[in-house]
């Protein structure tokens, strides 16, 4: 992405309140981070030449915009760029006058859909419509990836060829890698917002199909978006900008790290060994200035925990990628300090020697733990510190762990003991026994019953399962 690219998203990020602003010039001295492919033939030579990458090949790195919220994507960049320098994009749509728009811009290698009756005048939200679509146009959405190595499938679910072609397209991608290693395909996708509540089923559907098919899932949830804006009078353009951001976010994150080479690098290996069938995901980066540690802390908190993405403060990170790059001279304790809360941010444990550790009680069969921290300086970092975190492979806190869900034999026991309770207290019986037996038996409303098995006192089982 290029100069013009990097000072939108700063401003972006600054009016969501997700960063503090960053001088645009900081980033004059980078060279463009992508490149548009315009010529058909040329369209299988890779594009991205990646810093950590094989020798003998740069990465192909192509970015498919599906359905008309993943066309507007696409056109956003375009608008928010002043030179042709971008990623292969690609969109994918059944709306024709939206094609015709990304020709505009200067978008040459898009797949226009068309069906039946349809006559590319869009899906009109029917899913089988899509489906039917999306398997008409299936080779040929595997010969548009043939020999790409990064696929991103960005999308918009609720409606109907982005619900019901996107899966397709995801699938297409994942076929043609043909289980590389170093290789990935990951989904960005929205969910509606609130005032279009009714189609959130339908795109929960489509999320859960896409998930099928890709490595990685990023979902971005417009259900909190007045809430993001925190404004009164926001105007829609900067709540389709706040959306835009986030796109431009993941995209910039992935792109900054495979194409930047560093002393403790990071490439785009790691990226895969991160993100490889990972499942939902969080791509991120925030920037701060350098003098204060608490600065970047505050903004990490700020990512990690965005209103927008689905919210896993309940989940541990198996994987977790962390590059940092800073200033000349920054402090040694200060990059332990960063490490340390993203570390924390993500549910790891703290041991008695203060560093963290994933910790997993009982994961799940096949579960893969990964980290990888690199860090790098340079003179464009004068006076701040960037961070870029990947994330994947959440596993819940409790994964393993017996919950009152699983054990609902014991309510009718605690219930049981409820009534012997108001019983004893109403007829002023003695206390009950410490030790009591737990194999509750039919009662009289006159006496409580004993059982044949040992458990807690009733106030230990009261208070354990608060029933």
């Amino acid at each position: 992405m290029s100069i013009d690219s990097n000072r939108v998203i700063q401003s972006i990020r600054r009016k969501a309140g997700l960063e503090s602003y960053v001088t645009p010039s900081a980033f004059e001295s980078q060279d463009p981070l992508i490149q548009m492919e315009i010529d058909e033939e040329a369209s299988r030579e890779p594009l991205i030449e990646s810093a950590g990458e094989t020798y003998g090949r740069p990465i192909s790195v192509c970015f498919a915009g599906v359905g008309t919220c993943g066309v507007n994507i696409l056109m956003s960049l375009k608008a928010q760029n002043s030179s042709n320098d971008m990623v292969d994009f690609v969109g994918i749509n059944s709306d024709g006058g939206s094609i015709k728009e990304l020709e505009k811009n200067g978008f040459k290698n898009n797949i226009a859909l068309s069906g039946g009756d349809s006559y590319y005048l869009g899906a009109g939200g029917d899913l089988k419509t899509a489906k039917d679509l999306g398997e008409k146009y299936y080779d040929k959405f595997k010969q548009r990836f043939k020999n790409v190595d990064l696929a991103l499938v960005v999308t918009g679910m609720g409606g109907g060829t982005g619900t019901g072609v996107a899966p397709l397209v995801a699938k297409a991608a994942k076929e043609v890698q043909n289980e590389k290693r170093n290789s990935l395909t990951i989904g960005v996708a929205t969910m509606p917002s609130g005032i279009e509540a009714d189609r959130r089923e339908i795109a929960t559907l489509g999320i859960e199909e896409l998930k099928k098919y890709v490595d990685a899932l990023i979902v971005i949830d417009q259900m909190n978006l007045l809430d993001v804006l925190d404004q009164e009078n926001a105007s829609m353009d900067e709540a389709d900008d706040l959306i835009d951001s986030r796109f431009e976010i993941v995209l910039q994150s992935i792109m900054d790290t495979i194409t930047n080479y560093t002393k403790r690098n990071i490439d785009f290996a790691d990226i895969c060994s991160t993100l490889k069938a990972s499942g939902d995901s969080i791509i991120t980066t925030v920037e701060a200035s350098a003098g204060n540690v608490e600065d970047i802390k505050k903004e990490l908190a700020l990512a990690v925990n965005d209103k927008l993405l689905v919210n896993h403060s309940n989940k541990i990170a198996s994987r977790l990628m962390i590059y940092q790059f800073y200033e000349q001279g920054y402090s040694e304790r200060s990059h332990y300090e960063v490490v340390s809360e993203i570390q924390r941010l993500f549910n790891w444990t703290k041991g008695e020697d203060g560093y963290y550790r994933c910790v997993l009680e009982n994961p799940p069969e096949g579960t893969v733990k990964f980290l990888k921290v690199g860090n790098g300086s340079g003179d464009e970092y004068k006076g701040k510190t960037k961070v870029i975190v990947i994330a994947g492979g959440f596993i819940n806190k409790n994964a393993g762990k017996t919950t009152k869900a699983e054990i609902p034999v014991l309510k009718p026991r605690i219930e049981t003991f409820r009534q012997i309770e108001s019983i004893r207290q109403t007829e002023k019986l003695e206390p009950l026994p410490e030790k009591l037996v737990s194999q509750p038996q039919p009662q009289s409303q006159s006496q409580p019953q004993t059982h044949p098995q040992e458990v807690s006192s009733l106030e230990q089982l009261l208070n354990e399962f608060s029933l």
